[in-house]
């Protein structure tokens, strides 16, 4: 199984998929936790990017995210998911297909990018309006600003397929929904 978390910076998903990741494993389900950026030398120069180290362009923003995303497939996702355990990925195609759009990219050709991309079974969207999120933030990356925020929260609610959670509450409560959604599935 593939489960996916998805919101704007400061909705808590890094949060939410540690506690999933440490629920299951203590009832002896194997979890493998990642997220995009990768940790290879790749998703390090992308996190130099984010933390305005260098200007990009956009799109090739987003092709710098689509190739850490093949290799991330590629590498990690695909043989965790052979191996039989549960993959917890934080970001995915979701956020590129946002982000960059919000940045004046165009959505098919980010789509079209993102083609070959391994379909999550589950993708989880921690809603935080930008608001309470950018309050939650310490302004460590070039998206963190309010008024960017309110433009790739309005792409992310543009994608029928994700399972919207609350997450405006404290982590816990947010948590028992999170449970209760993928304890159906699994």
């Amino acid at each position: 199984m593939f489960i996916v978390f998805e919101g704007i910076d400061g909705c808590g998903k890094s949060t939410q998929a540690r506690m999933l990741a440490d629920w299951l494993e203590s009832r002896g389900i194997p979890v493998f936790l990642t997220a995009e950026p990768t940790k290879t030398k790749l998703g390090g120069y992308i996190r130099e990017i984010l933390a305005g180290k260098e200007a990009i362009d956009p799109a090739a923003l987003a092709l710098l995210f689509t190739a850490d995303r093949y290799e991330h497939i590629a590498t990690e996702i695909l043989p965790a998911l052979a191996d039989g355990k549960i993959v917890i990925c934080e970001r995915y195609y979701y956020s590129t297909i946002a982000y960059q759009v919000a940045q004046g990219v165009d959505r098919t050709w980010i789509f079209e990018m993102n083609k070959y991309a391994t379909n999550p079974n589950l993708v989880i969207f921690i809603d935080v309006k930008p608001k309470l999120a950018v309050s939650r933030k310490a302004g460590e990356e070039i998206f963190e600003e309010r008024a960017f925020l309110e433009k790739v929260y309005s792409e992310y609610v543009k994608f029928a397929d994700m399972q919207r959670v609350d997450g405006s509450k404290d982590a816990q409560a947010v948590f028992e929904k999170v449970k209760g959604i993928v304890s159906r599935i699994i």
